[in-house]
């Protein structure tokens, strides 16, 4: 008697082909999760209707008929009432598969029916029978030890994979022994059918991006729709059809590169950063919440390729990481012991990635430290990788400390300009009238904007512009860009015309902001303590003079382009102009706001003037958002735009 292969050629390719029903639980070793008993639930209603389906198929070629409608409708109920049971348990949301899955099915069944009939007389049909009812019993003990697996949360046990192939050989072996049932052709033609068909039905219950098959929550998979390359990781990707989908960085509607936009659809640069974004028309806009919970938030800000993260630092001493829209726990640097922030302008105030961020992976923060002095320091992304969502904490070196008056005017905010150099806002020591005269002395870094170049490899990792206006005076009074200034605590650059929008914080009467242009030589003088915005200090507020007597001629003072007096608020918070990719109708628009009133502004900044200036709180509050103390502004990757208020919630300002 001639033995029994383990596995025949068929029983191997249906093998291979359930296999991808269960590829996600190889290795598994946990508890089952809920999706797991999900699965299980529904591995075995498809292997149990298919059964079924193929039993009633076996039986209309015993009878020698057609197959019986009431026997696949009755398989039919079965099936929906297992799915159903399924769906009823926890993480088990259909996701469109029933229909999917039961599709596979019929035709998987109306297929083997088809190759299976080669004739109509009584030894064919009977070896039908025996084949059909045969595989309707392999699919249901596979799909069935799949099932127990994951309802175990462990791999397959592959002793049950080869029962189940013995029973089907031996099943196959037996019929083809009878007469009229010699027909190994059967096996070629079912091997395809049943690999193509079970590889689908895994691709539905446990898809996986880059099986062709456009599974529920794809857009589409490979090349099964003739718009997808190929490339795909946790979500198919459609790079070059010029929409956004899954990791695209972008997508400018071709699969090339060296235009932006690479062949894989990330970015080279930033021409490409609204390659793929839909932007919406009109100018009616919404803030939506994207964070809560947050310590004392100060900042928010991006590297300026990446699309997937945004950084916002919390004054305590910590720069927490904001992922797909996902506040993440751990912090990706956390330094509480090196600031001191007793007082309520200290702290960690300013954060700015390295232009070059990409290639470098080094940011530079701004803090007070614990003699509450200002530090900038240069830091790195753990192993210099600019993708790491943790920095390297003893990575840190300190650029310049410099030493503050007073525990209130430290300014904080740094930038890089369109220059490539670092820009850092000096407040003017402290107290109240800058006492000590520092923001006119060309002898102090206080009350000054500074101006520095990082890009060095040795001690003390900083050097003084050679276009500086006072490159002479060395280091570091040579740093000093423009001066006048009280308390700048934000400020930023226009990444269109790439002019400096200045806020700063008044005394007792005008909070201001001023505008530098673009491809200014610097040197600026903005007033202070001469003039608070564009008023002699002295007249009507609580500072004496200067000098005594009166202000001086206000030729060479640079006025700011808009103020406002502290009836309206106390503190301004500068923002930035709208150069994102979501509503372009807003392109130009400058942001502000005031600490203590918590409203939102805007204005156009057209030929230096000040025109459409615009109250747009009730517009940002109207979905339910609420804003109460507005601490700054930020702008991801993109350039849109987000709030940051001082009760611990990040907004993103976005189309209605």
């Amino acid at each position: 008697m001639p033995t029994v292969p383990r596995c025949i050629p068929f029983a191997c390719a249906f093998a291979a082909g359930l296999l991808a029903l269960g590829a996600g639980l190889a290795g598994l070793a946990d508890a089952a999760t809920d999706a797991e008993r999900c699965l299980s639930s529904k591995q075995k209603a498809a292997g149990k209707e298919g059964f079924l389906f193929l039993n009633c198929a076996a039986k209309a070629a015993r009878k020698n008929e057609a197959v019986d409608p009431a026997c696949i409708t009755k398989a039919e109920e079965k099936f929906d009432k297992s799915w159903d049971k399924a769906e009823a348990k926890g993480g088990c949301s259909t996701n469109g598969e029933r229909g999917r899955v039961e599709a596979i099915i019929r035709a998987q069944t109306d297929a083997a029916t088809a190759a299976l009939t080669h004739g109509v007389d009584q030894d064919s049909q009977k070896c039908a029978f025996s084949k059909r009812k045969a595989t309707g019993r392999y699919l249901f003990s596979v799909l069935k030890c799949y099932a127990k697996a994951a309802t175990r949360g462990e791999a397959v046990d592959t002793k049950c994979l080869t029962k189940a192939e013995v029973k089907l050989d031996g099943a196959f072996f037996k019929a083809e022994s009878k007469a009229g049932c010699a027909t190994p052709g059967d096996l070629g033609a079912l091997q395809t059918l049943m690999d193509d068909a079970f590889s689908e039905i895994g691709g539905v219950l446990n898809p996986t991006c880059g099986d062709d098959v456009t599974a529920a929550g794809e857009q589409c998979d490979g090349a099964d729709d003739g718009v997808c390359p190929g490339q795909c990781s946790s979500l198919c990707t459609c790079c070059g059809d010029g929409g956004l989908f899954g990791v695209e960085e972008c997508d400018d509607g071709n699969a090339l590169g060296g235009d932006g936009c690479s062949s894989s659809c990330q970015l080279e640069d930033v021409s490409a950063l609204c390659a793929g974004v839909t932007g919406a028309a009109g100018t009616a806009i919404d803030a939506a919440l994207v964070a809560s919970g947050l310590v004392n938030p100060t900042q928010v800000t991006a590297p300026r390729l990446d699309t997937r993260r945004v950084f916002v630092l919390e004054q305590p001493g910590r720069i927490r990481l904001i992922k797909d829209g996902v506040l993440q726990a751990p912090p990706f640097l956390a330094i509480e012991s090196a600031v001191g922030d007793s007082g309520n302008e200290q702290g960690l105030l300013g954060l700015a990635f390295h232009p070059d961020y990409e290639s470098n992976g080094r940011f530079f923060i701004n803090y007070t430290n614990n003699s509450g002095n200002t530090v900038i320091a240069r830091y790195q992304a753990d192993g210099g990788d600019a993708n790491s969502d943790v920095a390297d904490v003893s990575s840190g070196i300190e650029l310049i400390t410099i030493g503050q008056d007073f525990s209130n005017h430290n300014g904080g905010q740094v930038a890089f300009g369109p220059d490539g150099m670092l820009y850092i806002g000096m407040g003017d020591g402290g107290s109240g009238c800058d006492p000590n005269g520092r923001s006119q002395d060309d002898n102090q870094l206080l009350g000054k904007m500074l101006r520095m170049d990082v890009d060095v490899e040795t001690p003390p990792y900083y050097t003084v512009p050679t276009d500086n206006p006072n490159p002479g005076a060395g280091m570091p009074l040579g740093l000093v860009w423009s001066k006048g200034l009280r308390n700048p605590f934000r400020f930023s650059f226009d990444r269109g015309s790439g002019d400096l929008y200045i806020s700063d914080v008044g005394q007792n009467e005008i909070e201001e902001v001023s505008v530098e242009s673009a491809g200014s030589p610097g040197g600026l003088n903005f007033g202070w303590r001469n003039y608070e915005g564009n008023t002699c200090v002295g007249e009507g507020d609580s500072c004496p003079s200067v000098p005594p007597g009166g202000c001086p001629d206000p030729t060479g003072f640079t006025f700011p382009v808009l103020q406002y007096t502290q009836a309206q608020g106390c503190s301004v918070i500068g923002g930035f102009v709208y150069r994102g990719c979501e509503i372009p109708d807003l392109d130009g628009t400058y942001f502000y706001s005031d600490f203590c009133s918590g409203w939102i502004r805007t204005f156009e900044l057209i030929g230096g003037l000040v025109q459409n200036q615009s109250d747009v709180t009730t517009d940002l509050q109207d979905q339910g958002a609420v804003l109460n103390n507005p601490t700054s502004f930020g702008e991801d990757a993109r350039g849109e735009i987000y709030i940051v208020d001082r009760d611990g919630e990040i907004f993103k300002i976005q189309p209605q």
